[in-house]
């Protein structure tokens, strides 16, 4: 780096995507500016530790493909792991609709860019305009120097001559060394969590007259209690270890007043701290993996905690815009040494 004080951000390639590095003496993050504006490292430098997810094929599949010409339809396509920005993750509007075969185009496109200097701080803003939904984005990274924290200052705007109905979601997930057995998830102060698959099964068995129009009160659990789907309950403030007959876990989260979350590892002397819009992102969905192929927990601010945009509507729980209206948000992520206090309180094993 230039001056030991000063942030900076530079212009790199990974996998042949173009991407921009903002670093200072604690934090490094590398943006794909080529893919969808992905957070693809976020590595903790006293530790040399990158703290986001990394599958096995990670951006290989994406070597040499031309996402301006080929774009992906979902976010998910060649999943690679680090953090998406999932706008929409569903969406109606004029008679049209992003469904799940086609969620999250602002993650399969390159987005425009310039690096700006701000003082001592590294600034990095994005713009992009999708093809299908009628939104335009303007998104800005900025790592200020001497600060172990990465801001995200993000405006949605409906670019349409009509009204769009959406959910937005972020998909951060992390992976080791921060996820180990000796990690703790920190949730939102108040969590209630919707427990999905039952609702949906509900509605699968009762039609609209049961499970879509019922009160949603019978789907609340407590975060440490979780049914699975399989049989069983989870604990979502523990991180269990890797097994060959892992499995794993969503669990939308709402109900709290702040929007904060974290993850702690005593054993790595290490916490990360994730805070939020809450008015934007009234819900966190959290997911968790531990089998052979994956290992993480993504922790994801979301406009709903449905995935169907009928439900969304349904109980009011997803984005209207109108024409030329625009919404804003922000997100940060702080990472720091673990000095045991972030959030609730560990939970006793049994």
């Amino acid at each position: 780096m230039s001056c030991a004080n000063a942030a900076e951000a530079v212009k790199v390639e990974v996998e042949g995507i173009e991407a921009v590095r903002l670093e200072n003496e604690w934090l490094r993050a590398v943006v794909l500016v080529g893919k969808g504006t992905d957070v693809w490292e976020l590595t903790y430098k006293p530790l040399a530790a990158d703290l986001l997810l990394k599958t096995k094929s990670g951006l290989a599949p994406l070597r040499g493909r031309d996402l301006r010409t080929d774009r992906l339809t979902h976010y998910a396509e060649a999943y690679p792991g680090g953090w998406q920005d999932i706008v929409p993750n569903r969406a109606r509007f004029g008679g049209r609709e992003v469904d799940r075969q086609r969620e999250g185009e602002s993650a399969g496109i390159p987005w425009e860019y310039e690096i700006r200097s701000e003082g001592a701080d590294a600034t990095l803003v994005c713009r992009a305009s999708l093809p299908f939904a009628p939104l335009a984005i303007e998104k800005t990274f900025r790592l200020a120097a001497g600060e172990p924290e990465l801001v995200v200052t993000e405006e949605v705007t409906n670019v349409g001559g009509e009204d769009i109905l959406f959910i937005w979601t972020h998909h951060p997930a992390f992976a080791s060394p921060l996820v180990g057995e000796s990690a703790r998830v920190i949730l939102p102060e108040g969590s209630k969590v919707f427990n999905v698959w039952r609702y949906e099964e509900e509605k699968l068995e009762g039609g609209e007259s049961r499970g879509a129009l019922e009160a949603l009160e019978k789907f609340e659990e407590e975060p440490g209690e979780v049914r699975l789907a399989g049989g069983g309950r989870k604990d979502l403030r523990k991180v269990e270890p890797p097994s060959p007959n892992g499995g794993d876990c969503y669990a939308p989260l709402f109900g709290f007043r702040e929007g904060e979350a974290g993850i702690r590892n005593p054993a790595l002397g290490l916490q990360l701290k994730l805070s939020w819009d809450r008015e934007t992102f009234p819900c966190l969905r959290y997911w968790s993996r531990n089998d052979e192929d994956l290992y993480t927990v993504a922790l994801e601010p979301s406009t709903s905690r449905f995935s169907d945009i009928d439900d969304a509507i349904r109980r009011g729980d997803c984005l209207r815009l109108g024409p030329g209206e625009r919404r804003p948000a922000w997100i940060r992520v702080r990472v720091e040494p673990d000095l045991g206090n972030i959030g609730e309180a560990a939970p006793r094993e049994a």
